[in-house]
């Protein structure tokens, strides 16, 4: 077999909770204003069969998505791409789709998730699962700011007659959004897709609320759509918001204009593209979970105005990070493949694969639940404490103070 194919010791793991997962996309508005988001949930129904489970890649756009931005940062990671491309089929993600919803007593938590940059509604999959296998209502946006590695809308065209005349007879098509590829840092164009990302995941909560108080939704992708499995079955009142780099910087934002989001988790915050006037507007509870080899002083120099005291936080404002791990360690990616691959392309660091990816896990699971009153298992605040041998509680970067009042002043 080769080494990069899914077996045993690779692939998208299930989620760890009490609850099998379901999962569906929808799109509620097949225009750039609308929403796009892969929805998962818990549900009673098991699927055991992995022949059944929806791929991964949602289709080969989305392979050649990763190319083209892979490409443009190095080669190795192009030639990775390439094989994603090769192997659509044989990467699963271990959920049943457009399964019922569990039955339950009481009402489940929202979750939004965000993706980072050149990330789409999939490529948190592990993350998702986990979170909703918990209990948790997921909604995973796939941002259309041309942060994606693609997306698309979908348009309604006019067929033509032999005649070249327009028939009354209309069509649908994908029109495909491909990336916005940007030479060095451009705060401007950056900010922009933030506040635009942001919107995009309060529009997601929006649309997950009109779902939970029984409104009609029409899903584009899907004429026989029904929602009202999903009506009074939230807690509008127990909403948190994930992401990861860029999708950690709109979880932020995201916090800052809108309350409902109680709490968020931020994976790997690359926070270039947050403008200094939001952090003060960011209220809630805030975890944010670093990998060792990522972050940088002047990143981290800016995570002060939300940590002030790494090494003495608050229940509410924590950071940690994870040894022998690498940004991608929070993505899908650092699972596909087998570990000793996974490190040779740039996926995983020293840590085990697997590890630094249950870790991540735990402690997402752990601050959410606490933060929003859910049952969770203690044993996992052992990382939020430091309490494992692979945590940092705060950052392993050196900070000279003079500088972090420099980068400060200027953000």
């Amino acid at each position: 077999m080769w080494p990069f194919t899914k077996s045993g010791s690779a692939g998208i793991p299930p989620g760890t909770g009490p609850y099998p997962v379901g999962c569906m996309d929808i799109m509620s508005d097949s225009s750039l204003s609308g929403t796009f988001l892969r929805l998962f949930y818990p549900t009673n129904k098991q699927n055991k069969n992995p022949s059944n489970f929806p791929p991964w890649l949602p289709s080969k756009e989305y392979a050649r998505g990763y190319i083209d931005y892979t490409g443009f940062k190095n080669s190795k990671a192009s030639f990775t791409a390439a094989i994603l491309n090769y192997l659509t089929e044989d990467f699963k993600i271990p959920a049943t789709w457009n399964a019922p919803l569990a039955k339950s007593e009481s009402p489940f938590p929202v979750l939004i998730f965000s993706h980072g940059l050149s990330g789409c509604r999939t490529t948190y999959s592990t993350v998702c699962l986990e979170m909703a296998s918990h209990g948790f209502i997921v909604g995973a946006v796939e941002h259309r700011d041309k942060s994606a590695c693609t997306t698309y809308i979908i348009k309604e065209v006019s067929e033509e007659n032999d005649e070249g005349c327009k028939a009354p007879s209309r069509g649908r098509i994908q029109e495909w959004i491909p990336i916005l590829l940007v030479e060095g840092d451009d705060f401007e164009i950056r900010n922009n897709q933030l506040n635009t990302r942001a919107a995009e995941c309060i529009r997601a909560l929006d649309l997950l609320l009109r779902m939970n108080s029984g409104e009609r939704v029409v899903n584009s992708l899907d004429d026989q759509f029904d929602a009202t499995m999903f009506k009074n079955v939230m807690n509008v009142d127990k909403v948190g918001i994930c992401g990861h780099s860029f999708g950690a910087a709109t979880s932020l934002l995201t916090l800052a204009k809108d309350k409902r989001f109680k709490c968020g988790v931020a994976l790997d915050a690359w926070l270039f593209p947050v403008d200094r006037t939001s952090y003060a507007d960011i209220e809630q509870p805030v975890l944010l979970i670093n990998t060792e080899k990522f972050h940088w002083p002047a990143n981290i120099a800016k995570m002060i105005r939300l940590v002030p005291d790494f090494n003495q936080p608050t229940d509410d404002r924590r950071m940690i990070t994870i040894r022998g791990t690498v940004h991608q360690s929070q993505t899908d990616f650092t699972l596909l493949f087998r570990s000793s691959m996974s490190k040779w392309m740039g996926f995983a660091g020293t840590l085990d694969p697997k590890l630094g990816m249950e870790i991540n896990l735990n402690a997402t699971v752990a601050f959410l639940s606490a933060k929003l009153g859910l049952p969770y298992n203690k044993e996992y605040d052992k990382i939020l404490l430091g309490e494992n041998k692979h945590i940092i509680v705060g950052t392993n970067i050196k900070l000279d103070p003079d500088k972090v009042l420099e980068t400060q002043a200027s953000l």
